[in-house]
Order: structure tokens, then sequence, then C-alpha cells
């Protein structure tokens, strides 16, 4: 079998559980690292050549290595390469469960029957994911949160470490939502939501 040579964008901690993700795979390879950090000499090892340039490295595929949605969304519209997926061999993934290019599932995750992941997002360490959810473009799922079936999630929303986000809930765009909350109404586009039960709060506190 042909070996799968990958190049990452983003040289920082995030970077560095994804590369673990393409050393656990067989004929899975990391060529180099971009990252403008003239501080990040290598990324365990592997060199970073800081400036990106589509010229090297041409057959490989590009993953964007960087954990905030925003950036990572910036970055990946500068790209030439074709992008690639990852997918951690201790996740489970349904055979009808679809994850989108440019996407990072991690260690431990679980992905159910009828659930899509869209483009470039990333499905953080242990976290769940039950039936025929929707997640879009950009969206990052923190470690051990918990999605239950039917939830559908709008492009470049953050849904925080050990949430819980109930059955049919559906949360828009470009929200946020912290760490341990328990989501159990629709958030809508752009909101930050913290507690149990969930609410959403802004600089004038809570609406």
């Amino acid at each position: 079998m042909e070996t799968a040579k990958f190049i990452l964008i983003g040289g920082g901690g995030h970077a560095r559980v994804v590369s673990s993700i393409i050393e656990a795979q067989e004929n899975s390879h990391l060529e180099v690292v971009f990252d403008s950090n003239s501080k990040i000499e290598t990324l365990d090892g592997v060199e970073n050549f800081h400036k990106y340039n589509p010229d090297q490295f041409p057959n490989a595929l590009a993953i964007v290595a960087i954990g905030d949605n925003k950036i990572r969304k910036q970055l990946a519209q500068t790209i030439q390469h074709v992008f690639g997926k990852l997918i951690h061999p201790s996740a489970s993934i349904d055979r009808l469960g679809l994850v989108g290019e440019g996407s990072v599932v991690m260690h431990h995750a679980v992905i159910q029957r009828g659930t899509r992941v869209g483009k470039h997002g990333i499905i953080n360490t242990a976290s769940s994911i039950d039936h025929d959810c929707v997640l879009g473009d950009f969206v990052h799922i923190a470690p051990n949160a918990t999605l239950c079936g039917g939830v559908q999630i709008g492009d470049e929303t953050f849904i925080g470490a050990g949430v819980v986000v109930l059955p049919q809930i559906k949360i828009g765009k470009r929200a946020t939502v912290g760490a341990g909350s328990v989501v159990t109404k629709n958030i809508p586009d752009g909101a930050t939501v913290v507690g149990n039960p969930g609410k959403i709060i802004n600089s004038y506190g809570a609406i």
C-alpha cells in the first residue's frame, strides 16, 4: 500500500496531537510542518519550514492543525494543497457516518450512525456524537463533550470540554458553549452559553 504523505499547517500543541494520529496509522508519514512562529524549529522531530509554499511537497495531503475555528478557516482558504482527513485508530465511526475533508477525529472519539461532520472539523479526544447529528464546517468539539441524537451545529461553533447537548437541539453558527455546560434549548448564531442548564450570556449579563 502506498504511503499517505501529510503536511501540517500549524506547529503548536494541537498539531502535536494531530501528528500523533499520523504516527498511529500504518502507511502514513508527516513530511513537514509550516508554522510562521520562528521559535518553533521542529514538531517532535519534524522540521518546521515556517512559510507555506504550495510548490513544496505537492503530492502531500494538508491538514490545518489549528484549534481555533476562525484561524483554521482563514488559513484553510490560503492552502493550495489537497486536504486529507485523519482518524485515530482508536476512534469509532459508524459505516454510515461521514467525515468531511480536512477534519480530524482524535483518540477514542465516537461518531454514531447517520452523523455528518463537515469540512475542517475537530472531533477531540473521547468526545461522543450520537446518531443523526449534523455538524457544519470548522466546528470544534472539545474533549469529553457529548452530543445526543439529532443535534445540529452551525459553522465555526466551539463546543467546550465536557459539554452535554440534549437531543434534537440546534446550535447556530459561530457560537461558543463553555466547558461543562448542559445545553437544553436551541442556541442562536454567535451566542455564548455557560452553565447547567446553559444560559446565553454577553457583556451585559444573562439574556
